[in-house]
């Protein structure tokens, strides 16, 4: 080959590969296919979402000509994105958006201002789900992203424990405590120091502990949180009987010891491996019990216990791992193909999918009523069975309390330590959220509290059903 047609040869090779080059990010393999990026923080179901999406690439990504690259960040899924953007490389849907940051910016997209957005978005209200909350919707009240999986919670409690200590019913079958009174005298009744066994276990050093086994046990006892959304004040006297119920079985010694050095990981092997009765746990525990940590004991799901089981509330359920949309996606393929992408990434067929294996519990029990989950999944129906009486509550209110005691320092160096009473700690609570409220929003004129004000609000069950 000559030296002039090397050169020709060598600048086409140039000119394709820049071709190629420059239609990352934006088209993908042919002209007529246009490359979305989708991130996510989820990386338990990074394998089988990458084979849904495919699916979906194959079949209804061709005939919009639309190609998902999906791509889990199991580091700070938020600070990454936050430097994507900065840099112009930003994801077209990501999840743990930011979304006071990113609406502000103008880099995320309402679904409101969408094509039958308006409509997606009631499918959620309709359920009595609250897109309030700073997870799903600007200060401004619009909305971005909406529930895509959930947690619920609950008590798992040791059946051959419950057996051996003769705590069952009349045909033998252990009966697990429906109040915070039968949690103390079951945990009382089981702890046996003698042969090792113990009631209860409690993994204070876990950075979750305080919300979800102590403050959130309030929503199915009182039918709210410590924010009163009827009167728009902080008020702590919700959490007496949850109070009163760990400072009992400190001082009757019914729990596991040295509750202050356990994680929650310690803790969950402790209930898998030896004695104990029972533990405050999640949906996401069930993985680690059947994987992780198999538990070597017969284990079942109860609801939160109440501190009156003739007035039960709705339980609190956690909601996460949704997924906001960049405007690159509509500057990309435009509004209704872009919202295309958002419902199939939120839609029930992949929730049903995602719960049949053990992934994911979607927010509406009746999307996966007559699915059932793969075998090896102990626990996974009985937690997904809570939907039914949990709620995603409402939106709080913000505080602004820095250089003090928050309400888990209280508990745990003031209450659990036995500095203080119950009553003492709610009186101190009270005032110091209520000034700690009052001055935020004093800092914040932006920013309503009155839009918090929720004055019908009722989660009480019907026990007569």
């Amino acid at each position: 080959m000559s030296y002039f047609k090397r050169i020709a040869s060598a600048a086409v090779a140039l000119m394709l590969a820049v071709s190629a080059l420059s239609g990352c990010g934006g088209k993908g393999e042919s002209e007529n296919v246009t490359t979305l990026n989708v991130w996510s923080h989820n990386a338990h179901s990074k394998a089988f979402m990458t084979d849904l999406i495919s699916e979906w690439n194959e079949t209804e990504g061709k005939k919009l000509g639309i190609k998902i690259e999906y791509t889990v960040k199991e580091s700070d899924i938020q600070q990454t994105v936050d430097m994507a953007f900065e840099s112009d490389q930003e994801p077209d849907f990501f999840t743990s958006c930011r979304i006071e940051k990113h609406s502000d910016s103008g880099n995320i997209v309402p679904i409101a201002s969408l094509p039958g957005g308006e409509e997606f978005i009631k499918k959620y209200t309709d359920l009595g789900i609250d897109l309030g909350g700073s997870g799903f919707s600007s200060p401004s009240g619009e909305v971005y992203c909406v529930p895509f999986s959930v947690n619920t919670f609950g008590l798992v409690y040791n059946k051959d424990m419950f057996k051996k200590y003769g705590i069952v019913d009349e045909n033998g079958e252990p009966t697990p405590p429906k109040t915070f009174d039968e949690v103390c005298e079951y945990a009382k009744r089981m702890t046996n120091e003698s042969e090792q066994d113990y009631g209860i276990i409690f993994p204070m050093k876990w950075g979750g502990f305080y919300t979800t086994d102590v403050e959130q046990l309030a929503w199915g006892s009182a039918g709210r949180g410590v924010f009163d959304c009827k009167t728009g004040r902080q008020d702590f006297s919700v959490m007496k009987p949850i109070y009163d119920m760990y400072t009992r079985i400190k001082n009757e010694g019914s729990c596991f010891p040295l509750a202050e050095s356990l994680d929650n990981d310690t803790a969950r092997a402790y209930f898998a491996e030896r004695n104990i009765g029972m533990k405050f746990a999640g949906s996401f525990d069930v993985g680690v019990f059947n994987e992780q940590f198999p538990a070597k004991c017969d284990w079942g799901v109860a609801p939160y216990p109440v501190a009156d089981e003739n007035e039960r509330y709705l339980q609190y359920m956690g909601m996460g791992g949704y997924f906001a949309m960049s405007k690159s996606a509509v500057e990309k393929v435009g509004e209704e193909k872009a919202f295309e992408v958002f419902k199939f990434l939120h839609s029930d067929d992949i929730l049903k999918k995602l719960y049949q294996k053990g992934m994911n519990l979607p927010y509406d029990y009746s999307i996966i009523d007559s699915v059932t989950p793969d075998e090896n999944m102990k626990g996974w129906k009985e937690f997904a069975e809570l939907l039914k009486i949990s709620t995603n509550g409402y939106q709080g209110a913000s505080v602004e309390i820095t250089g003090e005691k928050n309400a888990a320092s209280v508990f745990s160096a003031g209450l659990w330590m036995g500095e203080m009473t119950s009553d003492e700690a709610i009186a101190e609570l009270d005032e110091r959220y209520n000034r700690g409220m009052d001055t935020y929003y004093s800092n914040h004129p932006e920013k309503d509290k009155n839009k918090l004000i929720v004055p019908d609000w009722n989660t009480k069950i019907d026990l007569g059903e």
